[in-house]
């Protein structure tokens, strides 16, 4: 009988011990300052997004405030309500306008009871 193991393979030393992989290509490192997003997409060449009074619409916005943490970071509200034939969107964050981007008219209209 031989003292050495079966299988010499399976007896790993401190020096050959598993290295941690690399941070995934896709995970900033915590110290590493992340870029804002891209800035969102112009609202359509038609003109300016009009909306009807009294109006339920999904509507698509973005901040475009440069100092908040939010800026081009577009948002999508499912039921926003044009009370006057106006929409006003604000950034939960810094507390500025948020611009529209688009309006798009729900159908069917919600029922108000």
């Amino acid at each position: 009988m031989s003292s050495e193991p079966e299988h010499a393979d399976d007896i790993t030393t401190e020096s050959e011990s598993p290295v941690d992989p690399p941070p995934a290509p896709d995970e900033p490192d915590p110290g590493e300052e992340t870029p804002p997003p891209p800035p969102p997409p112009p609202p359509s060449p038609d003109g300016p997004i009009t909306v009807d009074p009294a109006t339920w619409y999904e509507v698509e916005s973005a901040c475009i405030t440069v100092t908040c943490p939010n800026l081009n970071t577009t948002t999508t509200e499912p039921m926003v309500y044009s009370n006057a034939g106006t929409i006003r969107m604000i950034c939960g964050v810094c507390g500025k306008d948020r611009k529209i981007l688009s309006a798009v008219r729900l159908d069917p209209q919600p029922e108000m009871s």
